[in-house]
């Protein structure tokens, strides 16, 4: 038995987890169950993060929608099923890449009609409904935690996969520094030499990551930028 305070994440799950210490379940790990409503088989795996004194101690593991589930994923070659749209709606055709972000046919991109195009929240509804109406819903109950919601249009953020690019950043920097260095550029007053230089000296460590395509627009005028880079 799998708790979650996310059913509508339920479609892209690729795993459950437990604890390789946990009696219960050491001898489940490496087998497979199927995941209801969209009949995926899916491995059951040995991971530290499923806490033995939490629920059950079985954690479903979405790793395109969850940050600890995208750990679990990488750890233990998890396929990656992107389910939602920017918009935060369920897509009419799931997105699978493997855990280097490559497109993959290792599970049907399928998601069932009544699901698709719903939003968010209704999906979610829908999704309990639907595992309700097979005989697989125990209880529901309450349960606390914490919701990440954006500062400007206060709707709730969802994790999801979005591309991410790198900048060489010391080549772009050395140039910009020899302007200032041989007068080509003069900052007034002087002292801001200084805060330019400490800047310029950051990019020329290495690589900066740009998050074109980790921005995300919501139907509320509000825009989302991922924060794993």
């Amino acid at each position: 038995m799998v708790a979650t305070t996310r059913p509508e994440t339920l479609l892209g799950d690729t795993g459950v987890a437990v604890n390789p210490e946990d009696p219960r379940y050491k001898d489940l790990i490496g087998k497979f169950v199927v995941l209801p409503l969209v009949n995926r088989r899916i491995p059951i795996v040995g991971d530290e993060h499923a806490d033995m004194e939490k629920g059950t101690g079985c954690v479903k593991i979405t790793p395109a929608h969850d940050f600890n589930d995208y750990e679990v994923g990488r750890r233990h070659q998890l396929p990656m099923i992107n389910i939602l749209t920017f918009d935060g709606d369920i897509r009419e055709s799931a997105e699978v890449y493997d855990t280097k972000g490559n497109e993959s046919d290792v599970y049907s991109s399928e998601i069932p009609a009544e699901f698709q195009k719903l939003e968010r929240f209704a999906a979610r509804k829908a999704v309990v409904a639907a595992v309700d109406a097979l005989g697989l819903l125990e209880e529901i109950k309450p349960h606390d935690l914490t919701v990440p919601y954006g500062d400007r249009g206060g709707v709730v953020i969802e994790p999801m996969l979005t591309d991410q690019w790198y900048v060489r950043a010391d080549v772009l920097a050395k140039p910009a520094v020899e302007a200032v260095e041989n007068g080509d550029i003069q900052f007034v007053p002087k002292q801001y030499e200084n805060m330019y230089f400490s800047g310029c000296a950051i990019f020329r460590t290495g690589v900066s990551p740009v998050s074109c395509g980790g921005v995300t627009a919501s139907r509320h005028g509000m825009t989302t930028t991922a924060t794993s880079t």
